[in-house]
């Protein structure tokens, strides 16, 4: 008859087995894969030695709570996400189940890396415009309320800039949507340099960009900070040989001087904008709300 090991060496996933006081005991196959370290170097060694550092803590509270015969599981379910350490100091994120068997303890540990990494990726499809890589307009609206939030709570400004392309339609009507495209992705491109760590580009739809910007000082050092960087975004962009000018107007609206909502300072930066857009091209303006 297969001893209880060997029937754990047959399960493809990575096997830990601990006895009472969280020393292991037996891993299968699949856990040496997994960690790197051979059987020999982890029996008789705490469960510890596979958590990173950061994560031990945490995990003792988690293992004595186990480990108290009248808590017969981890948590809920017996499952629990959680990292694990491998011999060469990688990280492996893991979705453990833990379930006694007799005296011993057997957690069941399989890697979710690609999990995650599809559940990263989908969540960034979600909230990025799929074409330039920029936040979409949800993620504009998020960020633009938790700087509002933040700006309330420390009494700073914050400035919202929206901008859109000059003659945009005729490059696509000229030279079709392909190479409307690539102007796109190189306009997303310059507008997202430059920008400081606190700072944030989006692209709402169309020709249509915005930027947030928190904790400014001033309303010039605002229109003095677009006017430079879209002197830069303003280069001709070359597409297939051909070098393409392309314009862009800029209108500014500031929290809390401009309003106190995501609504009222996007249509105030939005006015500005479509303003200079008909009086001259390339040029920013602060909202209409507090110009004389």
């Amino acid at each position: 008859m297969p001893s209880k090991h060997d029937l754990l060496e047959a399960i493809p996933d990575a096997v830990v087995v601990t006895d009472a006081t969280g020393s292991i005991v037996f891993i299968n196959r699949a856990a040496e894969a997994m960690t790197g370290y051979r059987r020999s170097e982890l029996i008789g060694q705490t469960v510890e030695s596979l958590v990173p550092e950061r994560w031990r803590g945490i995990h003792v509270r988690h293992r004595h709570a186990f480990y108290s015969r009248g808590s017969p599981r981890l948590m809920g379910d017996g499952t629990t996400d959680f990292s694990l350490r491998r011999r060469d100091g990688g990280i492996v994120p893991v979705e453990i189940s833990l379930g006694p068997v007799g005296a011993d303890t057997v957690a069941v540990v399989r890697d979710v890396t690609e999990r995650r990494r599809m559940e990263a990726a989908l969540e960034h499809r979600a909230l990025h415009d799929p074409l330039t890589d920029l936040a979409n307009r949800s993620l504009f609206f998020d960020r633009m309320r938790q700087a509002i939030h933040a700006a309330r709570r420390d009494g700073s400004q914050v400035a919202l800039v929206m901008l859109d392309l000059d003659g945009f339609k005729a490059i696509n009507d000229t030279h079709g949507h392909a190479t409307g495209d690539a102007v796109l992705r190189e306009i997303a491109g310059r507008l997202r340099l430059g920008l400081r760590a606190t700072d944030s580009a989006a692209r709402l739809g169309g020709d249509e960009f915005a930027w947030i910007l928190p904790r400014v000082t001033s309303r010039r050092s605002v229109g003095a900070m677009v006017r430079k960087r879209l002197a830069v975004a303003q280069e001709p962009v070359t597409v297939d040989g051909q070098a393409l000018q392309v314009g862009l107007s800029a209108g500014i609206a500031m929290f809390p001087e401009d309003g106190q909502d995501v609504d009222t300072l996007l249509r105030g930066a939005d006015r500005a904008m479509y303003s200079v857009k008909h009086r001259r091209h390339g040029a920013a303006r602060a909202s209409e709300a507090t110009l004389t």
